[in-house]
Formats: structure tokens, sequence, C-alpha cells
């Protein structure tokens, strides 16, 4: 590792969303970093003549994936690039100019660097500043147990060994949505150095159509936001449970168990919401454990869960009309 030369890639993931792809690839494109030492390569499931005009434009790899989980998507992206450093960018966020010229110092001077993870400034649609969600310590203190919660989040901020992914292809290849904390627990697994940076060197985007905050537009429909719901957290579900599997034998095997027991609390009260006659697929075991050292959501999620259908509803509906306020608040600033 010491003898082999610094060189990254920046992977783009675009999964059904072009309308920030070209301000992601630009920020990639106008590194201080020379170009020499990174390359670029899109991943996308659609074909458009304009930005697909710029990629080539730029020499820019690019793949077209008909692949619906990320992590295969990742892997089809891994096939075409040559970096043993790898940088992941969402289509909606934006990297600083600097971010690449750090990143390659980083790695450049600690060859047992396996996870990087840097600070990010949090932007609405226009790109301006949302202050409040912006935190310029966020990383100077991290306790054991919030380590998982702040470094295991923002793939644009996560930064890799090439070999945390070629070793692990089987676990990549069963990823629905989260590589930042896939990346995380293979880091923690592999008992790698992982490093948070206060450096701010990446623009989060929120936004209405965000992953992260689903059919807030004003014409989503209830029933809509709940089917979208269970498609996410079934989803969420299966995630969990691979990095419970991945974390069993480290010191953070019962965090992340926590982490699944409450994908699987969500997943059943969208699901009963639904329909009522579902059958609930939480054990007594996953109520004794959520309850043994419970916070303020484990106990919200236990109540909601043996609460009857319309409880649920009126909650769930409430939950959604904040969020919309929230972005719409976002996109004002």
């Amino acid at each position: 590792m010491k003898n082999q030369k610094t060189f990254i890639t920046v992977i783009i993931d675009a999964y059904g969303r072009k309308q920030f792809l070209e301000g992601a690839i630009a920020s990639v494109l106008t590194q201080s970093l020379p170009k020499s030492k990174y390359e670029i390569v899109v991943v996308k499931n659609f074909k458009d003549r304009r930005l697909d005009s710029l990629i080539k434009k730029n020499h820019i790899k690019s793949v077209f994936s008909k692949k619906t989980g990320v992590g295969a998507f990742i892997i089809d992206a891994l096939k075409i690039s040559r970096g043993n450093i790898i940088s992941f960018l969402d289509d909606d966020d934006r990297f600083a100019k600097d971010k690449l010229m750090h990143l390659y110092n980083e790695f450049e001077n600690d060859p047992e660097l396996v996870f990087y993870h840097n600070n990010y400034i949090v932007i609405n649609e226009s790109e301006k500043t949302v202050e409040a969600l912006s935190d310029k310590n966020r990383y100077k203190k991290i306790s054991k147990k919030l380590l998982i919660q702040k470094l295991g989040f923002n793939n644009s901020s996560i930064s890799i060994r090439r070999n945390l992914l070629t070793d692990n292809l089987d676990a990549w290849g069963m990823l629905n949505l989260s590589i930042d904390t896939l990346s995380l627990v293979l880091a923690i697994k592999q008992k790698g150095k992982i490093r948070a940076d206060n450096a701010e060197l990446t623009l989060y985007r929120i936004h209405a159509n965000n992953s992260n905050i689903n059919l807030l537009g004003k014409t989503a429909m209830f029933t809509e936001f709940i089917e979208k719901k269970i498609l996410l957290y079934k989803r969420y579900q299966e995630d969990s449970e691979l990095f419970y599997r991945l974390s069993k034998g480290t010191e953070f095997e019962q965090q992340f168990k926590r982490f699944f027991i409450k994908s699987k609390f969500k997943y059943n009260i969208y699901s009963s919401i639904k329909n009522k006659k579902i059958k609930s697929t939480l054990k007594l075991s996953d109520y004794k454990f959520i309850l043994s050292r419970p916070d303020k959501q484990d106990i919200i999620l236990v109540i909601l869960s043996l609460s009857p259908r319309y409880i649920k509803k009126k909650l769930v509906n409430r939950l959604m009309e904040s969020r919309r306020v929230l972005v719409s608040s976002i996109q004002k600033v």
C-alpha cells in the first residue's frame, strides 16, 4: 500500500434524477487538484443527449446501468475505474473546489487510513447555505454512541480505499441504499483507520425530491406517501440487517443491532397503516431489546407499533405535513 501511487476515482451516481447532475460534474471538473491525479466516473440509469454530450466532451467515463440496488450500481462503476481511492458524490450534491486536493493529501500521507469523512455545508435547491443545519464543529467531539450516526451519513462526504469495495463485492451487491453506512461498517470490520474531518468540503443539498424527504410536494397524497415509506423502510431493513451481520464481533455490534430493530419497527408501522390485516414481523425479543436502553424515539416506536391504526394514520399524517413545512422553509432561506 505504501508504494502505490495515490489516484482518486470520483464516482457520481444518478438514479432517475437529472436536475442537479451537471452541477455535480462541474464541481469535480474545477478541482484544484491536477487532473492527472483523479478521474470521474458517472453511473446513471438514463440517457440524456445534453448530459451525455457534456460527459463525452470532458472525457469523463460513463456507465449506463439497469441495476436497482445502489451497491450493484457502484460495482458497475468500479469495473471501469482505476483509482485506489474511491470518493462518492451523489448527483444532487457538490464538492468544494479543494476537496480532492485535501483528500489526496490525507490518503497520501497516511497509508493506514481506509475511511475518510469530511464535514459538509447544507444547501437548498438554489444553493443557498442553510446555516441552521450547517456546523463548523460537527466532528470536533464524537462519542462512540454517535460515531455511526454521524459518520454513517452522507455519501458525498465519504472516501475509502478501493479494497473496501473489491474485498467485499458480495456485500456491496446486496446493498439497496446506504453507501455511507456500508463503507463505515466495512472499515470497522477491517479495523482500519477512520478519520472525521471538520473541513467543510461537501455541499449537501436538501430539496423536495431528496431521497431522505419523500413526496413532500404540494400534490403528495397520503396513500402515496405511505406506499413510498413502506418501500423505503423495507430496503432500509434489508440494509440494516446486512450491517448488523457484518458488524458481529466488533465493538459496535449492539448499535447496529439497534438500528436493524428500529428499521423493523418503522417498516411494520407503515405497513400496518396501509393494510390493517397485515401480520407484524416484530418479535417479543425485539421489544425487549429496544426497551433495554430506550431513547425517546425508541419509546415512540414501541407505542406506535401497539397503537390502533387510526392513531398511526393521524400521527404519520402530521409528520408528513411537518416535513412539507420544513422543506418549504429551507427553500426560502
